[in-house]
């Protein structure tokens, strides 16, 4: 590979000098010294190399200081593209896309891209004498972590949704709990001790069974690091985790707890394995071992690569491999539409979802629980402490207008009135007349001073937009984008843009009030306890709808001091030929790789 790095740094070196190769080139020994940084030694060694390789022709100058004459014979364009092309063939995908960065002319860009686009989507070849149904997707953004105790954003939660199991989970269409690596469990009258019964033959995935330790374990990660899990609130009513028997666990808890079944569905209650997690010199958030339908067999900064486990304790998943490119530097649709086999989710190139589908075509969409948020710093001094300043942006943010001029950035927008509700298109998304917002930025103390706003890599259209809209009325808006996961309390910005996956349930929303790295710094201090003691109040109230009332209220006072602005909530769509069977959007936005299959081909046409 370093002979290939050399040979492309002469040929980018001599790019304004040569249009194509067989053009003679003088050279001295010296300039090679600077084109490779090496000693002029080494550059003899390099020559020599390539001229075995019958790369180049070299004939040396005759005495010292006369040029010498270079040759070059390989098309760099060409070894560029053989290049790359292995790289993403290997799974080196980030590497791959360095090089084209580093080397390769607009044109060369173009035909990589064009021949990447065509390896998106479903793929059927033969691996050892069998066929190996392959999914392989695009996404535009990074992986942070697949550790289950310290997931935040929604496609980390999806990836490690695959990867791993709980005890329970949420079945959002029914509303109700149902088994999954329990078959059953009893709870106690005061919802203080739940007994959970494990399923007998469940595996890890590197063949070890998982029994009642695993659990105790999981769970007590919370309990004893509640500082290093931002969900360790959700288990902070945990008194003792016992395992009566190999298959047998039971939880008592210090408070009655109505929520607590809802909580074991999270995905940071996924279950693993002692021995793994604990063992030093490892990084499980990168190599994660799980009992889910996938295993991870490969995961850098490039690509990430999930193979069906065959001995899933609910069958086999259909399709056998998921390629996820990771191209986080890259711009969303970018790459051309693959043919029908390709599976199309709106978080990727979302002009797909404006134009009709073909008739060979299908859709599926739900309303993601996706909603963008503006969460004022509280706890540090600015203008956004004031009622008025907070006012006067809820009311120059026009969500309508927002979405109108963001259309190709958003993926299916709606007002939004709250964190998981969307306006209806009769419903105003401010009173009728706007206010003096003069008036409301000169009651707030507001004198021009920058106004600073950080936000993430896909939030930064939004951003963009309110930092335009805010010049208009005189707010000198200074955006930061940052990806950082746990952003401190305290830090120095005085508000705060990110979308919101709420999953459409109470569990999301108390999630969102009681978690650091969420709405937390929204509250000052007296607005803090008044959300903690309400969300105490929920979590002991087994009166559904009076648990129901109550978030319904806390959310209310939220909006009438705006210490939130709720700005658009996002709907979730997939694209998908008719051969392509199984789809369904998961509570993260995207699509469940387990339940994806694709029609033979010999069936296509019928």
């Amino acid at each position: 590979m370093q002979i290939v790095l050399h040979y492309l740094e002469l040929s980018l070196f001599f790019r304004d000098q040569s249009s194509s190769v067989q053009t003679p080139l003088p050279v001295t020994v010296e300039k090679l010294s600077g084109v490779w940084h090496c000693t002029p030694r080494y550059v003899k060694l390099i020559v020599r190399k390539l001229c075995d390789l019958n790369w180049i022709d070299w004939q040396a100058g005759k005495g010292r200081g006369h040029s010498s004459v270079l040759t070059m014979r390989k098309d760099a364009d060409e070894l560029l593209q053989e290049v790359a092309r292995s790289r993403v063939e290997q799974g080196e995908v980030r590497e791959a896309m360095n090089l084209m960065s580093r080397f390769g002319t607009a044109v060369v860009k173009k035909r990589f891209m064009e021949w990447l686009s065509q390896g998106m989507g479903f793929s059927t070849k033969t691996v050892s004498d069998r066929l190996q149904d392959t999914l392989r997707l695009p996404v535009y953004r990074a992986i942070y972590t697949l550790d289950p105790a310290n997931v935040y954003y929604a496609f980390d939660c999806h990836m490690t949704s695959q990867i791993f199991n709980t005890l329970v989970e949420y079945d959002h269409a029914s509303k109700t709990i149902v088994p999954c690596m329990a078959h059953s469990w009893e709870v106690s009258q005061d919802a203080r001790e739940w007994i959970f019964h494990l399923k007998k033959g469940i595996l890890f995935h590197h063949e070890r069974e998982l029994t009642a330790h695993d659990v105790v374990y999981s769970l007590n990660r919370f309990r004893l690091n509640p500082k290093r899990y931002p969900a360790s609130w959700m288990f902070q009513d945990v008194e003792q985790l016992e395992a009566i028997d190999p298959k047998t666990v039971r939880i008592h808890l210090q408070k009655p707890n109505y929520f607590f079944l809802r909580f074991l569905c999270a995905v940071y209650a996924s279950i693993v394995p002692e021995e793994i997690a604990q063992k030093e010199g490892t990084d499980f958030s990168k190599q994660p071992i799980g009992t889910g339908s996938f295993r991870l067999v490969q995961r850098d900064d490039g690509i990430c690569i999930l193979e069906a486990f065959s001995s899933h304790f609910r069958g086999r998943p259909l399709l056998d491999r998921v390629e996820v490119l990771i191209l986080p530097e890259m711009d969303e649709g970018c790459l051309k539409e693959p043919d029908w086999t390709s599976v199309r989710t709106s978080h990727g190139d979302t002009s797909i979802h404006s134009a009709e589908l073909a008739d060979d075509w299908c859709g599926s969409e739900t309303v993601e629980s996706c909603s963008t948020l503006l969460v004022f710093n509280q706890w540090k001094s600015g203008p956004q402490n004031h009622r008025g300043f907070r006012e006067a942006l809820h009311h120059i943010l026009d969500r309508r207008q927002m979405i109108e001029d963001l259309q190709d950035n958003l993926m299916l927008p709606y007002p939004a009135k709250g964190s998981r509700t969307p306006l209806s298109e009769s419903e105003p998304v401010t009173e009728d007349g706007l206010p003096d917002i003069d008036a409301l930025l000169a009651s707030s103390g507001y004198q021009g001073e920058p106004f600073h706003l950080t936000t993430n890599t896909q939030c930064q259209p939004e951003a963009e937009w309110i930092q335009q809209r805010c010049q208009s009325f005189g707010i000198h808006v200074v955006i930061q984008v940052d990806n950082a996961i746990h952003a401190p309390i305290h830090s120095a910005y005085d508000a705060r843009l990110f979308g919101f996956v709420s999953n459409m349930d109470d569990e999301s929303l108390l999630e969102a009030y009681q978690q650091e790295n969420y709405l937390l710094p929204a509250f000052d201090e007296e607005m803090k306890t008044t959300v903690n003691e309400l969300v105490q109040s929920i979590m002991r109230d087994p009166n559904e709808r009076e648990q129901k009332r109550k978030l319904a209220d806390l959310e209310e006072h939220i909006r009438e001091t705006h210490s939130i602005l709720f700005l658009v909530c996002k709907k979730s769509s997939a694209s998908y030929h008719k051969s392509v069977r199984g789809v369904t959007i998961n509570s993260y936005g995207w699509i469940d790789f387990h339940k994806i299959w694709f029609q033979p081909q010999a069936l296509r046409s019928t």
